[in-house]
């Protein structure tokens, strides 16, 4: 068996890009753009708004903004997920304005009816000043009276499990995934394990994510203090209700 991408980053992207869809396979994000939607048309998001999908990855979660009559711009820090993003809305029959962008360097050079950050977008920031800055960068993105909405683990007793494992096949091969909780450092360890069949044998790629919970009073600080008011607190993420936080710049 050849190793390749030894020695990556946390939270390397790059690495498993091509099978990223498959990977989250599970997320229905149709669903949440559904129930987001309706939350945030009852807080004044009319339709046919210009929202910016900050850290689209592959574009899951622009499309269904797309196709429900939304104006969308992409931003995103991994271009091989970007690429994914730019071949999903064309094979559907759609367009929108994708930048290669940092969370905490958002500038997409204007400003939205409201900012999204789906699917533990922030949750790979791992510092709490880096994690201001953040949601710094997203008030500059969102005009005034717009919104913000995004999803963030919560350092809360139901965040933590115990260790596990689990295995997935995958088009090319198979994937591994090994998953440990550290409550001391208020982390989720995701160490994922990519064998890609080919003609000269199986390609091992190991990654590890780290997620970084925090504490929800101080998450709705950090959003107040980069010029948020909060219309609905942030919950705890389950699979068919995501726990979005909605907030508005002022």
């Amino acid at each position: 068996m050849r190793d390749a991408d030894a020695d990556l980053p946390v939270n390397y992207f790059e690495a498993i890009a091509d099978v990223y869809d498959e990977l989250v396979s599970w997320a229905p994000y149709d669903l949440w753009v559904v129930g987001l939607a309706r939350r945030l048309r009852r807080w004044g998001l009319h339709a046919g708004a210009c929202i910016l999908d900050a850290a689209c990855g592959t574009g899951l979660s622009t499309l269904p903004w797309l196709e429900r009559g939304y104006s969308v711009v992409g931003a995103d820090v991994c271009g091989p997920m970007l690429e994914r993003a730019r071949a999903r809305l064309l094979d559907a029959g759609y367009h929108a304005h994708l930048k290669q962008q940092d969370l905490l360097e958002l500038d997409p050079g204007r400003q939205f009816d409201a900012a999204i950050v789906m699917h533990s977008g922030l949750d790979y920031i791992l510092e709490f000043d880096r994690l201001q800055e953040a949601f710094n960068a997203l008030r500059r993105c969102v005009r005034s009276g717009g919104l913000l909405a995004f999803d963030k683990c919560l350092d809360e007793p139901s965040f933590y499990r115990g260790d596990y494992s689990e295995s997935r096949e995958l088009s090319c091969g198979s994937a591994t995934f090994h998953y440990r909780w550290d409550r001391s450092r208020a982390m989720m360890e995701q160490h994922c394990t990519v064998f890609r069949n080919s003609g000269a044998g199986p390609r091992r790629t190991a990654v590890t994510f780290l997620l970084k919970a925090v504490p929800v009073e101080d998450l709705i600080g950090m959003v107040v203090r980069a010029g948020f008011t909060m219309l609905e607190a942030p919950k705890q993420f389950t699979v068919t209700d995501p726990g979005m936080g909605i907030f508005r710049a002022f």
